[in-house]
């Protein structure tokens, strides 16, 4: 059951995120710490849910107060939401849903609100579910702006999109087929008594039945397995690069695709480029799976500073986006995407497929991909690449579980994988 301590952390997570512009990781790093260790997963849980579900329990919220919080309250606003998201999507005692919040406004430093956190609690349980608001905003827990836009871009789809932010991610591996098959790690992990089952979509994916710490899986320090979404495993699928390629993985980090590239490809030669603060998580990747690769730690954009003078035979963009892909995964996106970041982002793309291009030797490709499902991020910047980049020729492929762009090919969200979107280009 919640404790008063889970649930203040939980909201200064979820006020730190919703009222001070924070990602959500960061703020959960900066306030797990005063909870104990084992009790950091159900923090997660309630602060996660409630970002998540902000747009709804928010509206809720404001029907239920007379008057708005002060602004040195406002954190009272965030304990209120993740009581209201215990109530309705965990397994827990509605007393010790009440009794763990009410006692959390002490911890919180607001010792005389416990009378009114307990009045909105109680008033909430006995309005039930009639207490939703039925506007479209509040029912899938998503901003208006980003509700039409996604409506606008996959009218046959939107609903499956957005009821599919709403689900939690589950949590899929990638097996190195340098150390084993699929079918054997499945066999390892019957045999352990974990439940999971092979990917519809990836060849190496598996999907654990539930959640668990990375340090407990069969394999994963010797390197077998790796955790990443099953749509992000596609990349070797599009694009089989030769015997002693030169291969760049631009914006690499975490390290995912490069890895992936090498377990699939282990004879080319692979440079992988990030931000100095971004590269340390790709050495750690490279190294716990025993591969070798290059790292340079720069700016992309930055092609002087950085380049040999060899050209790539391949050379994969990752483009940084507005994520709204993964959406499930980071339900913070909600809160921090803007319609105006979506032009800035198209233009960061174009900029760097225009950097990286002269580095592209004469009949290699360029994959492009991204975590968003939008085509302003998408199509669009590629169309309009190809229309100013003599010889970008567009290579058009199509996959099973990704719908046919003009560009290329976008794997939408669904309960088993993000959505991400992979076109490629070929230098004629």
């Amino acid at each position: 059951m919640p404790t008063a301590e889970v649930c203040a952390a939980a909201a200064r997570i979820v006020h730190d995120v919703a009222s001070r512009g924070r990602s959500l990781e960061v703020a959960a790093r900066n306030h797990l710490s005063s909870v104990p260790l084992r009790r950091s997963s159900e923090t997660r849980e309630i602060a996660w849910g409630a970002i998540r579900w902000w747009y709804r329990y928010h509206a809720v919220l404001s029907r239920q107060l007379h008057r708005p919080l002060r602004k040195r309250d406002r954190v009272l606003e965030s304990l209120l939401i993740c009581g209201f998201y215990q109530y309705a999507h965990l397994d827990e005692p509605d007393y010790a849903v009440t009794a763990s919040t009410v006692d959390a406004a002490a911890l919180l430093g607001a010792p005389k609100a416990g009378g009114l956190v307990n009045a909105v609690l109680r008033a909430y349980l006995r309005a039930g579910r009639s207490a939703d608001p039925a506007d479209e905003e509040t029912q899938f827990a998503t901003p208006q702006w980003l509700l039409s836009t996604i409506r606008q871009a996959w009218p046959d789809h939107w609903r499956q999109v957005l009821e599919t932010a709403n689900h939690k991610p589950p949590m899929t591996l990638r097996i190195n087929p340098l150390k084993m098959s699929r079918d054997e790690y499945l066999q390892w992990l019957h045999r352990e008594g974990i439940i999971a089952r092979p990917s519809a979509l990836s060849p190496w994916g598996v999907i654990l039945d539930k959640p668990m710490a990375v340090n407990a899986l069969p394999g994963f320090e010797a390197g077998t397995a790796s955790v990443q979404d099953a749509a992000a495993q596609m990349a070797p699928l599009f694009c089989r690069p030769a015997q002693d390629a030169r291969v760049l993985d631009a914006c690499a980090a975490p390290g995912g695709k490069c890895t992936q590239l090498l377990e699939t490809s282990p004879q080319i030669q692979l440079t992988a480029l990030d931000l100095p603060e971004r590269t340390k998580t790709i050495g750690e990747n490279l190294a716990r799976l025993g591969l070798v690769a290059q790292i340079i730690a720069a700016d992309v954009l930055q092609v002087d500073e950085w380049w040999d003078g060899k050209l790539y035979d391949l050379i994969v963009l990752d483009a940084p986006c507005s994520g709204t892909g993964v959406i499930r995964r980071h339900p913070d996106i909600r809160h921090h995407r803007r319609a105006s970041d979506l032009d800035r982002y198209a233009q960061t793309q174009i900029q760097m497929a225009k950097r990286l291009w002269p580095l592209l030797a004469p009949g290699g490709q360029f994959l492009y991909i991204t975590c968003s499902i939008l085509a302003q991020e998408n199509d669009t910047v590629l169309e309009a690449f190809c229309r100013e980049t003599p010889g970008a020729c567009p290579e058009r492929t199509t996959r099973d579980g990704a719908l046919a762009t003009t560009m290329g090919n976008q794997f939408l969200p669904s309960d088993e994988h993000d959505g991400l979107y992979y076109a490629s280009l070929i230098k004629v």
